[in-house]
């Protein structure tokens, strides 16, 4: 029934910033033995050369069959001649930034959500997407994942900060991070563009995310009619690709 399946990154195939195990690791390379497979994150790219592309060990022509899109889709990598190859980057202006920041800034103040202890800056600059993570990316799973389960704190920050960000999309995602991207450029943007790229209908192709829900960063493919399933853990993915493998 479907040709393309595309999969959220953070708590779908692995654990917000970990990398994937060697189960989940199996099932890719089956799946991408079968279908085409697109993995997009609120990350940039080295979040994937951390997570995911190490534990692959893919022959080539697998390795063709897969789509990487970080920060939100604002950058697309495909493989080719042995290498990955940046295809996209939607990079802010420096003027986009420095407001974006500002407003974060402001928005963290005001709302007393700066956290007690912190692992490194809570806005960081990932040139097309500017992402606020309440204890940074690489701080300890146990703490990031008990921050905000449900997503309380950083809906009163999108709710805060809408107004003065009214030209840009405000998602939410990971364990506590605010994603900040061009107007309209989210996972919806992307499967446009491999619609245009592969050649595969919209009806041929389904999401799997963890954060499908208004306001989440994986909500906007289900806006333009896409097949979503939504998972609520690793092992939850890793069944539904054994169902497709099987």
């Amino acid at each position: 029934m479907f040709k393309l399946i595309t999969f959220d990154l953070d708590w779908t195939l692995a654990p917000s910033k970990w990398q994937i195990d060697s189960e989940m690791s199996d099932l890719l390379k089956s799946l991408l033995g079968k279908y085409k497979v697109w993995i997009i994150s609120g990350g940039d790219y080295p979040q994937y050369q951390k997570q995911l592309l190490p534990y692959l060990n893919l022959r080539e022509n697998l390795l063709k069959n897969l789509y990487i899109c970080p920060t939100c889709s604002t950058k697309m990598y495909l493989y080719e001649q042995w290498e990955w190859v940046k295809k996209y980057s939607l990079d802010f202006k420096d003027s986009e930034k420095i407001h974006i920041i500002k407003v974060l800034n402001n928005a963290i103040d005001k709302l007393w959500l700066k956290p007690a202890q912190t692992y490194w800056e809570l806005i960081e600059d990932r040139n097309t997407q500017i992402t606020y993570s309440a204890l940074w990316q690489v701080a300890p799973y146990e703490i990031k994942h008990v921050w905000d389960p449900d997503f309380a704190k950083r809906k009163k920050i999108k709710e805060f900060i809408s107004s003065d960000l009214s030209d840009f999309s405000i998602l939410l995602g990971g364990a506590s991070s605010v994603d900040i991207t061009r107007k309209w450029v989210d996972k919806a943007f992307w499967i446009q563009k491999l619609i245009e790229i592969t050649g595969i209908p919209l009806n041929e192709i389904i999401f799997v995310g963890d954060a499908i829900f208004p306001g989440g960063n994986d909500y906007p493919p289900l806006d333009i009619g896409v097949t979503c399933k939504r998972v609520f853990s690793v092992e939850d993915t890793k069944e539904f690709i054994r169902s497709l493998v099987s």
